[in-house]
């Protein structure tokens, strides 16, 4: 049999466990409560003639008395049932002269493509005639002798079209001299 020592080394670490949970649900407890408060305060101010409701000690509702078949003794009054719960009329002196509550369709127009949708639309030209059947060799052979503006349209032609990396590296060493 154990010592009572080992008792307390076996549940020392459940009560290290269980220390996180309880400080979880006492925060949760006191989120609700507070919620609960707000809600209370909240019909108050809405409902200043009607007692407010205590959220914190609300009972549910009785199940119903079934009997026979399984239906209600009564059939329940669905019409009492249902209460709206609607906004209070505004007063017409707080409604100013010139605003119309009446929805008018003002235009349902698009620019012509809009239907593609919207984003940007780029479109590079090629760096030089021919530049679209030339190797990859023969571009980085002319990217030799090229000026920093035609290697940087080259860098920019390929990054949007066939993105060879001989080439972009090739018009990078040629920006950098």
């Amino acid at each position: 049999m154990g010592t009572a020592s080992d008792v307390g080394l076996l549940t020392a670490p459940l009560s290290l466990a269980r220390a996180p949970l309880r400080l979880t649900l006492q925060a949760w407890e006191l989120g609700l409560s507070t919620a609960a408060e707000a809600a209370r305060l909240g019909i108050e101010l809405l409902r200043p003639d009607e007692p407010a409701p205590d959220f914190a000690r609300r009972t549910p509702p009785a199940p119903p008395d079934y009997t026979g078949n399984g239906q209600p003794s009564e059939a329940p009054d669905i019409e009492a049932a249902i209460v709206v719960d609607a906004p209070p009329p505004v007063p017409d002196e707080l409604i100013p002269d010139h605003v119309d509550e009446e929805v008018v369709l003002v235009a349902a127009t698009a620019e012509e493509g809009a239907e593609d949708g919207a984003g940007p639309e780029l479109h590079v030209d090629p760096p030089w005639d021919g530049y679209d059947q030339m190797t990859a060799a023969d571009v980085r052979d002319r990217l030799a002798a090229a000026t920093p503006v035609e290697a940087a349209a080259v860098e920019l032609y390929e990054a949007t079209g066939k993105s060879r990396r001989t080439v972009l590296e090739a018009a990078e060493r040629a920006l950098r001299r």
